[in-house]
């Protein structure tokens, strides 16, 4: 199977801080406001911070290309993956309240984003309103795919991968890629980091998806071949 989606990456003009980042809704005019303020950053490779835990709160992050994954450390220094974020997603909202960021982010491939200064936000708000309704939408998001996780983090190894994997699938398709045909971004150690599940059960977990001809699976590459079954499972119905 060989990966046929477009690149992951989404101009400023359509992206960054665009349609599916923060300007949905604003005018011409106000979207080149805000691009005045952004700030464009060099490219990240596999494992370079976009900040560190108890780094300064410098701005919100838009991804522009490739994709990224929030973690946090325990006493034992065992890394605990919080989210995993996609083009056009946004992140830095934790770090708003004490002005310091409390996970990490890490580059899951080569990666490119946007900033918007921390030093700007109340001044860029002030003059565009519509845009606050942008950051406080891009916010509840953020909870809900955290609070999804949360939700389906105790149930059967079936129902958590089906649920990650019909999360993705949505983010993807509503970023204008394909919700079929997609790269998840972890290694399977790491997606069994973040479904709390352990490498076997998530291999075995795939492979069974896999021979019953719901997925096509090649590395990180994923090809949804039955979304309607994945979806029965998620809701805990019988696929038959």
């Amino acid at each position: 199977m060989t990966p046929t989606q477009p690149e992951l990456q989404v101009t400023c003009h359509n992206c960054g801080f665009n349609s599916v980042c923060f300007p949905r809704g604003l005018s011409k005019e106000e979207i080149i406001q805000l691009e005045d303020v952004v700030q464009r950053r060099k490219i990240l490779h596999k494992g370079e911070f976009l900040f560190r835990n108890g780094d300064p709160f410098r701005g919100l992050i838009a991804i522009k290309s490739g994709m990224a994954k929030l973690v946090f450390h325990n006493e034992q220094g065992e890394e605990h993956i919080v989210q995993i974020l996609l083009p056009g997603e946004i992140l830095g909202f934790g770090a708003i309240s004490k002005q310091k960021h409390h996970c990490s982010a890490l580059a899951l491939d080569t990666l490119s984003y946007c900033e918007l200064p921390a030093e700007q936000l109340h001044r860029i708000c002030f003059r565009i309103p519509t845009l606050l309704d942008e950051i406080l939408r891009h916010a509840s998001d953020a909870i809900g795919t955290q609070r999804t996780q949360t939700l389906y983090i105790k149930k059967p190894a079936e129902q958590r991968l089906a649920a990650f994997l019909v999360d993705l699938s949505h983010r993807y398709a509503y970023r204008g890629f394909s919700g079929d045909h997609f790269s998840i971004g972890f290694t399977r150690q790491e997606l069994g980091n973040y479904l709390d599940l352990a490498l076997a059960t998530v291999s075995r977990t795939l492979k069974q998806f896999e021979k019953k001809g719901w997925l096509e699976v090649k590395g990180k590459w994923i090809r949804i071949l039955d979304k309607e079954v994945l979806e029965k499972i998620v809701a805990g119905e019988k696929t038959g």
